[in-house]
């Protein structure tokens, strides 16, 4: 038993020592690595060089127009004078449309529109091209009449320009016709010929162009008629019926 005691504590003993050295070495390598940091020399970071500070621009008076403007009580706020715009300019105004009395569209002529300048004024035909006052006459059909003034077209209608306060008569009945003063020679290759005396009203009244005349108002004679080498044609548009005075061939 002595024995067992004997080596235990001797086991105890070397494990004692074994440990003291392991922890003397422990603190001499310590104390080396302290003494070898404190011997070590840090070489110091040079400072950087200090920027000068922008040196402030002069104090100018123009620089506070801003703050003037915004000051309610400064004299010179809002010194700008603000001109008014122009006035709008003003459109012209569009004159009358000329007064249609009747269209006349045959082949071989141009179309013709009889057009007075105002109500009961002188009429006359015009075609495309002309000028009635202010206007130019742009295209004739048998609806619709196009006109032009200060660079812009107009479409109108021909009813709509009608002078309805003085229509062109239509042309009597045949049984109403007043009857032809003198003979009348019927052939099958020449139109009927009427002799009419001088005082009668019918005839051939303004002209028209292209070698046509119009129908005078209150003319009864019947179509076919030839006074003065000019023929009465009658013909049928959408206002009634129309007359005209064609050159005899």
């Amino acid at each position: 038993m002595t024995r067992k005691l004997v080596a235990l504590n001797l086991v105890l003993l070397i494990a004692v020592v074994l440990l003291g050295v392991e922890i003397r070495r422990e603190w001499q390598s310590a104390k080396a690595r302290e003494q070898a940091i404190l011997r070590k020399t840090i070489k110091p970071t040079p400072a950087q060089a200090l920027t000068p500070f922008a040196k402030p621009s002069p104090l100018l008076a123009s620089s506070y127009a801003a703050i003037a403007d915004r000051n309610l009580f400064s004299q010179d706020r809002n010194s700008n004078v603000i001109v008014d715009p122009p006035p709008p300019i003003e459109e012209k105004p569009i004159p009358a449309f000329p007064v249609a009395r009747g269209v006349m569209l045959w082949e071989g002529v141009p179309p013709t529109v009889v057009l007075s300048d105002k109500s009961g004024g002188a009429q006359r035909g015009y075609h495309p091209g002309e000028k009635i006052g202010e206007w130019t006459i742009v295209s004739v059909d048998n609806q619709y009449v196009v006109f032009e003034w200060d660079g812009k077209q107009f479409k109108k209608r021909l009813d709509e320009l009608l002078d309805k306060t003085a229509l062109l008569t239509p042309e009597a009945p045949a049984s109403s016709a007043a009857p032809p003063s003198g003979p009348t020679t019927l052939t099958t290759s020449a139109p009927s010929v009427n002799s009419l005396s001088t005082n009668r009203p019918e005839g051939p009244g303004t002209d028209i162009g292209s070698g046509v005349k119009g129908c005078v108002a209150g003319d009864t004679a019947p179509a076919g008629t030839v006074v003065d080498g000019m023929r009465k044609v009658v013909s049928t548009t959408p206002f009634g019926s129309v007359c005209r005075w064609e050159s005899v061939k």
